[in-house]
């Protein structure tokens, strides 16, 4: 791979225990949900081949889990199960055939497994409550802690079995031994608990009997997180006491999760001043710093600075898999932006496989259509929100001839308005990075254009993709659409209320913007729970701290009977109970709808055509983006 000279660090191979890792790039553990029946199979197989082939250095596979009790989600791999060696076998041999190491991560979840999963029982070091359940934890006995160990040495013989260049013990964000590790979750008066001696025994007593598993050639590394209080100490301790090769530094908790995976609105490059007083303590064993290192130079400042010897860019590497080689040829200006978006974590913790805001084909790989077997095709794109814009990069990219016309002078559409929310500023770049994908690709863009069925038809497409968004719902005179507060309308002077039905970002930014006028504002949650669209994407505790900060008034469990200017009418819903409130200005962060009229149009015509996005039915950003490349791709959409 060629090194552009402004990424000497990033790009330089390292040598560990006598694997040369090609760059510095860590594509580093996390759960897919890609199993089928417990095996990585072809989905799997594509899917890290596609970030061997684009440049990681190090794959990270999947954790997995070593004990019954230990899994989150039904789809786990299972090392004890029938073909799984067989399917580690296939996903290492893609991955070598790119030049890229893979080590197998193992886990235990203890506190945050998932009991409607494993249907067991939740382990601890010591007894207490389920963090977000009823029930207790059961306090590990003598017997319990010999299947761990046992669990351990299984599954990294299953991993050494299926070609795995070495394992990964994840022990942070409060699962099982981070739980032993801490003080706070530790009180256990027998040989694991106490000192800090006496609480990393458990850790030490794995990383030894995996090193004899594994043997003296293949890698060993561990996973610790800053939400440990004494997690410096407790890495040094393990690397002056274990044969481990590298050391993750990782952030937060479950009960923290948006420094876990931080989202959108967090300080890029978070995580790297965590790694540094590591590296700073530990300087002959490799350090993996992580958390929104979404772009190369991000990664070169933090190994130029010191602070770490490799850097963890999953997230970067699962919106664009071929950022390390792109960043290798100068492409920078094709890199495809991880925008810590969270769609990713937030179908994982639904149980679905994980998913990309900005790349569509993410965990897909294998089933995309390939530019050389395609082509030929005249496509129009009406609409030039991120829905058109993907349509219309996706068949640019695959041979297609398009046109896409946008009736604003600019592009962009809703996303342009979204950006302007407090912390969600990097929407923007979901769109300039299309905006310019369709300059390199040749797409003939007519802005201020006609979207007229007729004119439509009159340039004998063979396929039109209607992407003409939505409208804002009605409201009296006197009230204001969120929309018209991002289109920097204001409400009078005064008291403002908030009436959010979306449950998502943009009823809390429209509220934010209005406090930080020095208004006294008032968000009401009538979609449930306030921000209940955010919980899953590890947003909701950054999304409340910024409503606290900014001085909004939170109301919760009523329903909205009528709202008008200056008054909101509601009723709450566990007694039926009325409430009025009364505010200079009233803003609704409403449903939408489609503005799908144009495609019976086409078809009257006899003109191929499908509505997506919010033409289609009014949704998020990362549905508009997903069906505007499933369309280009001549996937179906009735």
């Amino acid at each position: 791979m060629p090194v552009d000279e402004r990424f000497p660090r990033l790009l330089s191979p390292l040598a560990v225990r006598g694997h040369e890792l090609r760059n510095r790039i860590v594509f580093t553990a996390h759960t897919t949900s890609f199993g089928e029946g417990g095996v990585p199979g072809d989905r799997a197989v594509a899917y890290y081949e596609a970030r061997a082939a684009g440049g990681a250095a190090l794959i990270v596979m999947e954790p997995l889990p070593v004990h019954p009790t230990g899994g989150v989600t039904p789809q786990n791999y299972r090392f004890d199960g029938p073909g799984f060696v067989d399917g580690l076998r296939r996903v290492v041999d893609a991955v070598h055939r790119h030049g890229a190491t893979l080590v197998s991560q193992l886990y235990h979840l203890g506190p945050n497994a998932d009991d409607t999963a494993t249907l067991r029982e939740r382990w601890a070091a010591s007894e207490r409550a389920v963090p977000d359940g009823p029930g207790m934890l059961h306090a590990l006995d003598e017997v319990d802690i010999a299947a761990l160990l046992e669990g351990h040495e299984q599954a990294a013989r299953a991993a050494v079995a299926g070609g795995a260049d070495g394992v990964e013990c994840m022990f942070a964000y409060d699962t099982l031994v981070d739980g032993f590790m801490a003080a706070r979750w530790n009180r256990r008066t027998d040989g694991y608990g106490g000192s800090l001696e006496n609480r990393m025994r458990l850790a030490r007593e794995i990383l030894a009997a995996l090193r004899d598993v594994v043997g003296p050639r293949r890698l060993l590394g561990v996973t610790l997180s800053a939400g440990l209080g004494e997690y410096v100490d407790a890495a040094a301790h393990l690397a002056e006491r274990c044969d481990v090769d590298y050391v993750a530094i990782g952030n937060g908790s479950y009960s923290a999760p948006h420094l876990i995976i931080p989202p959108m609105g967090t300080p890029l490059g978070m995580g790297v001043a965590l790694a540094a007083p590591v590296k700073e303590r530990l300087p002959g064993v490799a350090i993996v710093a992580e958390g929104r290192i979404n772009h190369p130079a991000l990664g070169e400042r933090a190994l130029t600075e010191g602070a770490c010897d490799l850097v963890g860019m999953t997230r970067a590497m699962i919106a664009d898999p071929d950022m390390p080689a792109k960043a290798a040829r100068g492409e920078l200006e094709t890199i495809r932006p991880c925008i810590g978006d969270n769609l990713c974590i937030a179908r994982r913790i639904r149980k679905f496989p994980i998913a990309c805001l900005q790349n569509p084909a993410a965990g897909f790989e294998a089933a995309q259509p390939r530019p050389a077997g395609r082509g030929g095709r005249r496509v129009v794109v009406v609409g030039g929100g991120v829905a058109g814009l993907e349509a219309a990069r996706r068949a640019a990219e695959l041979g297609d001839s398009v046109t896409l016309v946008e009736r604003d002078p600019e592009l962009g559409g809703q996303v342009r308005l979204l950006e302007r929310l407090p912390g969600r500023e990097e929407y923007g770049l979901a769109v300039d990075w299309r905006r310019r994908e369709l300059t390199r690709l040749g797409v003939d863009v007519r802005l201020r254009g006609q979207a007229a069925a007729d004119d439509i038809a009159a340039l004998r497409p063979d396929l039109v993709v209607v992407a003409t968004g939505s409208d804002p719902p009605p409201v009296a005179e006197g009230v204001l659409t969120s929309a018209d507060v991002l289109g920097r309308v204001s409400p009078p002077p005064g008291a403002a209320v908030v009436v959010d039905e979306q449950g998502h970002h943009e009823g809390f930014g429209v509220a934010e913007l209005l406090a930080a006028g020095g208004r006294q504002v008032t968000l009401v949650a009538v979609a449930g729970r306030a921000g209940s669209e955010l919980d899953d994407a590890f947003a909701l505790p950054l999304g409340l701290e910024r409503l606290r900060t900014a001085g909004v008034a939170v109301i919760e469990g009523y329903a909205l009977d009528e709202i008008g200017p200056g008054r909101v009418l509601l009723r709450r819903v566990y007694d039926g109970r009325p409430r009025t409130l009364e505010a200079e200005g009233v803003v609704l962060a409403g449903r939408r709808s489609a503005r799908g009229e144009l495609v019976p149009l086409l078809r009257a015509r006899g003109v191929a055509a499908v509505a997506v996005g919010d033409a289609r039915a009014p949704r998020q950003v990362a549905d508009a983006i997903r069906e505007g490349h499933a369309a280009a791709g001549a996937s179906a959409l009735a």
